[in-house]
């Protein structure tokens, strides 16, 4: 019964220090996620600014 004991310790240590590892990894990945979102909002802005919005302006002058 006590190498039962000891077995279920060591795969409790297991999941234990999987978990922590997870937890460690979780704050990259949030930072990662954000500013993947980030880059999704700003890059058409970029486009937009540059591209499109000179176009606007040689559109208007025709006008």
């Amino acid at each position: 019964m006590d190498t039962v004991g000891d077995l279920l310790k060591g795969i409790m240590n297991i999941w234990v220090e999987m978990l922590f590892a997870i937890l460690s990894i979780f704050p990259k990945f949030i930072k990662l996620a954000l500013w993947a979102l980030m880059a999704i909002i700003i890059l058409p802005c970029v486009f937009v600014a540059g591209t499109v919005y000179p176009a606007w302006e040689k559109w208007g002058q025709e006008l």
